[in-house]
């Protein structure tokens, strides 16, 4: 659609027309548009402009994997009927928030409204209780990437490694997130590294590990940087705010902390792998001289 048309000195009335007309369905790539005005003593001038319509957005990978423990899941944290601590938290009931408000599912309505013409899937692959540096997560991931169901695996996790306050098993968590990056690319699917999100002191969830999450993420953005893949920088996002993102068992997430790691990969998968536009958009008008 453009701008109606005007035309200036002539006797009146002049009438204005345009081929191909405003609303006009115009095809992708540029059209030019050539406006004549016409005058009481048949008399007429003519100009020319164009219209270009770019395709919609696109992107060169569809098909995502997010594969994580419980805030990938999307466990919600709201645990305030359980605030004194048990032997075991394995035994705590937990709730997991409907598939559309997780964080995968935040992130797939985001890629769909950019990349219209395309079908975009983001898989929740979450798994409550897991630690990336058992062997069972990353014989779990292997499944999981492999059968060329996905083209990009989405890795957050870790969070569950450091309630024992261990070195050792942090360790092990590194090397387990290494594995799975080498992993995935091996089978042709492209990865990307999340920090986990922040803790805060006093929920029972987050009552040993919350001060271990902070140089954890400092050892998971060296890893990236060290893999060259990209970084989806969780930690840094949501800790400006964890009244809003962080739920009251101190470890889980509301809803908006759920949205807000979804925004950050969509940051960054934009980033990395929309396509560049071909065209610009840039419709420009010109003014009717007719002298008398």
């Amino acid at each position: 659609m453009y701008g109606t048309a005007t035309s200036s000195n002539g006797a009146p009335p002049v009438n204005v027309s345009c081929t191909p007309a405003s609303q006009t369905m115009f095809p992708v790539g540029a059209t030019t548009v050539t406006c004549t005005a016409t005058d009481a003593r048949q008399r007429t001038a003519s100009c020319t402009f164009g219209v270009t319509v770019l395709m919609p957005p696109s992107i060169t990978l569809t098909r995502f994997a997010a594969f994580g423990d419980s805030m990938t899941a999307g466990e919600d944290g709201n645990a305030a009927a359980f605030s004194t601590p048990s032997a075991s938290d394995r035994l705590r009931p937990y709730v997991l928030l409907p598939p559309a408000k997780t964080y995968p599912g935040v992130l797939q309505q985001l890629l769909a409204s950019r990349y219209t013409a395309q079908a975009i899937s983001v898989a929740n692959q979450g798994n409550p209780g897991e630690r990336v540096g058992a062997v069972e997560t990353r014989a779990r991931f292997s499944g999981v990437i492999g059968g060329g169901r996905y083209d990009s695996v989405l890795i957050m996790e870790g969070a569950n490694d450091l309630a024992d306050r261990n070195a050792r098993i942090t360790d092990a968590a590194i090397e387990g997130l290494r594995q799975m990056l080498r992993d995935a690319r091996s089978r042709g699917v492209r990865p990307y590294l999340a920090t986990i999100p922040p803790q805060v002191p006093g929920g029972f969830r987050s009552a040993l590990s919350w001060p271990l999450v902070a140089p954890f993420n400092d050892r998971v953005r060296a890893l990236a940087a060290s893999e060259g893949v990209a970084l989806a920088d969780v930690y840094a996002e949501l800790v400006t705010n964890t009244n809003l993102y962080i739920n009251n068992d101190g470890e889980h997430l509301t809803e908006a902390g759920y949205a807000k790691i979804a925004d950050v990969f969509f940051t960054v998968l934009k980033s990395t792998l929309e396509r560049p536009p071909t065209l610009s958009f840039s419709p420009t008008g010109a003014g009717f001289s007719r002298r008398r």
